[in-house]
C-alpha cells in the first residue's frame, strides 16, 4: 500500500511541475503578434516582416512551403493565410477559432477538396489537393480600414 501511496504521490507531483512549466504560446487568428517568433522557432522556419500602409506581414518561410500572419497596428492577428505541401497545424494557426472553424466546416463544405465560410464576422476558405494546401482565414471585425480581403492571400 505504501509503494502504491508513493507512485500516487509521485504521479501528482509529476502533474503539478507539469502545470507549472509555461506552456508555449503561438501567434494565432485574433491573437497578438508577440509570439510569431515561437512559430517561426517551432515550425523551423524562417521569419520575414513585411511593412504593408494598414498592417504587417509575418511570413514565415518553411521547407514544406509558407504561412503569413497578418498583424493589425494594435497587434492582433487579423489573418492567417497557407500555402504548403501538407496542411499546417491549422488548431496552431486559428487558436481559439479553430473550434468555431471546424464546426462552420460542417455546414459550410462545398466539396471534398474545397471548403469556403463566409459570415459577416469570419472568412475562411481552403483548398486541398495532390500538390498540397492552401488557405486563410480572416476576422473581419480586426481587419484595418481600408484593407480589402483580395490583398489577403
Amino acid at each position: 500500500m505504501t509503494r502504491t501511496l508513493n507512485a500516487a504521490a509521485m504521479k501528482a507531483l509529476f502533474l503539478l511541475a507539469m502545470l507549472a512549466v509555461p506552456a508555449r504560446a503561438f501567434a494565432a487568428l485574433g491573437g497578438d503578434s508577440a509570439s510569431v517568433a515561437l512559430d517561426r522557432e517551432a515550425l523551423k522556419g524562417t521569419l520575414t516582416v513585411i511593412a504593408a500602409p494598414a498592417y504587417q506581414v509575418h511570413e514565415l518561410a518553411l521547407a514544406s512551403g509558407g504561412v503569413r500572419e497578418y498583424v493589425a497596428p494594435s497587434g492582433a492577428v487579423f489573418a492567417v493565410t497557407w500555402n504548403a505541401r501538407k496542411a499546417p497545424d491549422l488548431r496552431q494557426l486559428l487558436g481559439s477559432y479553430f473550434e468555431r472553424y471546424a464546426a462552420e466546416a460542417k455546414v459550410h463544405r462545398t466539396g471534398h477538396h474545397f471548403l469556403s465560410i463566409d459570415t459577416p464576422d469570419f472568412l475562411a476558405s481552403a483548398v486541398l489537393s495532390q500538390r498540397g494546401s492552401r488557405g486563410r482565414a480572416i476576422l473581419r471585425t480586426l481587419v484595418p480600414g481600408g484593407v480589402t480581403n483580395e490583398e489577403l492571400r
